[in-house]
């Protein structure tokens, strides 16, 4: 199973900030959203870091209530892990656990094309492993 085939069931939708946006709008972007990161782009659509509820736990931890006006860039992490379509669940989902990030943007060449969550990825590995061990019962049924 790929990435590819996590998209076409939830969607390629992706939210995008420029770095210059503030910690309060990328606030409400999240919440409004019901999202757990943001995407920070510049101009041309490149990927410049993202920007996750944790981020902002920490940066309020640090900055207290002035981060809120403060711009997404002073706490973004950078540079972004992403993957390709055609990456498999099973290695993504290592990679994430190996590197404890929970969003991974999906790229097409230099096309950011969506987001997966770890989420995501252990619900589809859920899903296929349900099916295919509803397979081997049938056959398994069959052969009695």
């Amino acid at each position: 199973m790929t990435v590819e085939a996590i998209l076409r069931t939830k969607g390629k939708d992706v939210f995008t900030l420029r770095p210059e946006s503030s910690v309060g709008d990328a606030t409400t972007l999240l919440a409004g959203k019901r999202i757990g990161a943001v995407v920070i782009c510049d101009a041309k659509g490149r990927i410049l870091g993202m920007l996750s509820e944790r981020d902002i736990v920490r940066g309020m931890s640090q900055y207290g209530k002035s981060v809120y006006d403060m711009p997404v860039r002073n706490l973004m992490s950078s540079p972004v892990t992403t993957c390709s379509p055609k990456d498999s669940v099973k290695k993504m989902t290592s990679l994430m656990n190996t590197k404890h990030f929970r969003h991974l943007p999906v790229v097409d060449g230099d096309e950011l094309i969506g987001i997966v969550s770890i989420r995501d990825l252990v619900a589809a590995r859920i899903s296929h492993t349900e099916m295919e061990m509803g397979v081997l019962k049938d056959i398994a049924f069959a052969r009695r």
